[in-house]
């Protein structure tokens, strides 16, 4: 015959659970029905049917705001709005030996003086001549200008020789 005490003995059904696991389990659990109540509210409310659509209304009123928010005043830069257009004189250059100095004013090529003789419109202002790409000494005559102009005076002689020279354009 058997021994009783030989034998196995059973394991209880329910296992020993260490109060950590059982802080974590309630953790978990609270954070699956919190997430499930969430998703609930929102679809009641009507905000969960299109949630793309929802973020995306929400991201185009932070990056344009409507118009009656924002007065005009702020958003038009005052560079834009000009009371009278800017007035243009007549400035007539002369290179020596003729070369493709570009003629350079507020970020727009006006010309080059690769035929020898260029007659521009220029703005008052800084005039760039650029004469990077050129190898070698160019003579940069001022031929002629309008009569309103003070600078640059007419006969006023310029070198340029690989590098970008500033010409003043003023009343």
């Amino acid at each position: 015959m058997r021994r009783w005490s030989s034998r196995r003995q059973k394991r209880s059904k329910f296992k020993q659970v260490n109060p950590l696991e059982r802080i974590e389990n309630f953790l978990i659990r609270t954070v699956v029905l919190a997430t499930v109540f969430l998703v609930l509210a929102q679809m009641g409310m009507g905000l969960a049917k299109d949630p793309v659509n929802f973020y995306l209304s929400v991201a185009q009123n932070i990056e344009a705001p409507s118009l009656d928010s924002t007065p005009v005043s702020v958003t038009v830069t005052p560079k834009l709005i000009r009371e009278n257009p800017p007035q243009t004189y007549q400035l007539v250059l002369q290179g020596i030996p003729a070369a493709p100095v570009q003629v350079v004013q507020n970020d727009k090529v006006l010309g080059t003086l690769a035929q020898g003789q260029l007659e521009v419109a220029v703005e008052e202002g800084d005039l760039y001549l650029d004469g990077s790409y050129v190898n070698g000494l160019v003579q940069v005559n001022i031929i002629a200008t309008s009569k309103e102009l003070s600078e640059p005076q007419i006969n006023q002689v310029l070198l340029v020789e690989g590098n970008v020279i500033t010409l003043r354009v003023a009343k």
